[in-house]
């Protein structure tokens, strides 16, 4: 059985995935990746959890066919879309899919008019996760998270309300 990874212990996109995999604890778990993921694989093996695959080059069909799940990992597709392509199939996960991804991004396997600028991810409300580098190679990790991507703001409840009495009543 795979031990939750230190932090500071973390050296690789694997560990990086692994600790999030292992703070998340999904129950199912979709990848959709051209490639297998062998850490989602291995992790899914170790905690009972329910892997549900899509291996395709236009993987939209393919979620029309998927129920919710706790988790998905998207890896080794994003380099091979457009943008645009990228950004629905991002937001088609997070908006009816799961309340969390990773994606995993590599920018130099993507042919340049298909590369995702430096900002593209955080425009989608996910957070980074990690820049990894070796040699001439580069990945990136990015997670969205409905809990966590909308932090709290100390303004926003009844006090600093015009009317605190019809906090929480009215919505327009």
């Amino acid at each position: 059985m795979m031990t939750s990874i230190a932090a500071s212990a973390i050296r690789t996109p694997q560990e990086k995935l692994a600790a999030i995999l292992d703070s998340h604890q999904p129950r199912r778990l979709l990848t959709v990746s051209l490639n297998p993921v062998p850490v989602a694989e291995h992790w899914c093996d170790d905690h009972d959890c329910e892997l549900i695959r899509i291996q395709e080059q236009n993987p939209f069909d393919a979620l029309d066919h998927i129920d919710r799940v706790d988790m998905a990992i998207v890896a080794d597709q994003l380099e091979y879309m457009s943008q645009r392509d990228g950004e629905s199939l991002i937001g088609l996960l997070r908006n009816l899919h799961t309340d969390s991804l990773v994606a995993v991004y590599q920018p130099h396997l993507a042919p340049e008019k298909l590369r995702w600028p430096s900002n593209g991810f955080l425009a989608l409300g996910c957070r980074e996760e990690g820049h990894f580098a070796h040699d001439q190679r580069e990945l990136l990790l990015y997670s969205y998270d409905l809990d966590s991507y909308n932090f709290k703001r100390a303004w926003n409840n009844p006090r600093f309300w015009a009317n605190p009495e019809n906090w929480g009543k009215y919505w327009w």
